[in-house]
């Protein structure tokens, strides 16, 4: 990671977000960056029987509760030999996360995939998925079979899979994973190559078109070379492919071996995969952790 001063940390108490404080933490100690874990608690959500909202009090939290709900957060938080920053609040969880990133201002957001309910489901398509797709700073989501955060002995991310598809965000992406190589890491840059639908693949062999899918593959291969940076280019720490088929399956498999994709928040060709396609299918399945950045 790179220019990392501060870090957001939203927690539920469940293992998952313990898993992504304790990752928060191991990115911030070679930063000595602020790490802040943030608690959110909805707001009650009464159900009212058939005499109507009038006949009831609704509840609220006292500030009783808030101080208790602040306790439980400062316990749980407790990291030997590094501070973190408690912050327990009733509001809007998705809001609120955003809302704290914008004012502390973080540079990053770490969080997990799964909630504390254990059910093994993303929250995806609710918090998370919200947050990736509204933060405006980078968001490094945690999977439940992502290893445990090593903090001293090395570097916490040594094998970086960069997808790329040419847009700025995965451009800016791209930039952000050449940093991390001069940390130390070796980098796999991938751009995949989405397969013609048959109607037009046989017109485009039979011609020779532009989209033949040979002529496609070798002008991938240049641009992507010549994307790199120039740092980049011809090292030994720098693998460059190209492959084709469906992109997110495409990525989940060249990152069988790594431990971070980074990648830009709206993966995919302009106007066909934005956010919500390729981006969450590969948050979804990953079993490392994904840093998304938008340009």
């Amino acid at each position: 990671m790179t220019a990392i001063t501060h870090i957001l940390c939203p927690v539920d108490y469940s293992e998952f977000s313990r898993h992504a404080l304790d990752t928060a933490v191991a990115v911030a100690r070679p930063h000595n960056a602020t790490v802040t874990a943030l608690y959110v608690v909805p707001p009650v959500q009464t159900t009212y029987p058939a005499l109507g909202v009038g006949a009831y009090v609704p509840y609220v939290y006292t500030v009783e509760d808030l101080q208790e709900f602040q306790k439980a957060l400062e316990q749980f938080i407790a990291t030997d030999g590094y501070t973190v920053r408690a912050i327990a609040v009733e509001a809007v969880v998705v809001d609120e996360i955003l809302k704290r990133a914008e004012e502390l201002p973080a540079d990053l957001i770490v969080m997990g995939t799964h909630g504390r309910s254990g059910f093994d489901r993303l929250l995806l398509g609710s918090v998370a998925e919200r947050v990736l797709a509204k933060a405006s700073c980078p968001v490094l989501t945690i999977p439940k079979r992502a290893p445990d955060a090593v903090p001293f002995s090395k570097p916490l991310f040594q094998n970086v899979l960069c997808p790329i598809d040419f847009s700025p965000s995965s451009l800016a992406a791209l930039s952000h994973a050449a940093g991390l190589v001069a940390q130390g890491a070796k980098l796999r840059v991938l751009h995949v190559v989405e397969r013609l639908p048959a109607f037009q693949l046989v017109p485009a062999v039979a011609t020779g078109l532009p989209d033949d899918p040979l002529v496609v593959l070798a002008g991938a291969r240049e641009r992507l070379h010549s994307v790199l940076p120039k740092p980049l280019r011809g090292s030994a720490e720098v693998e460059e492919l190209v492959s084709e088929g469906d992109a997110g399956d495409e990525i989940l498999s060249a990152a069988s071996d790594v431990d971070l994709i980074v990648m830009g928040a709206h993966a995919g060709r302009p106007g066909l995969f934005g956010f919500g396609s390729t981006t969450n299918h590969v948050v979804r399945g990953a079993a490392c952790p994904v840093l998304t950045l938008k340009a």
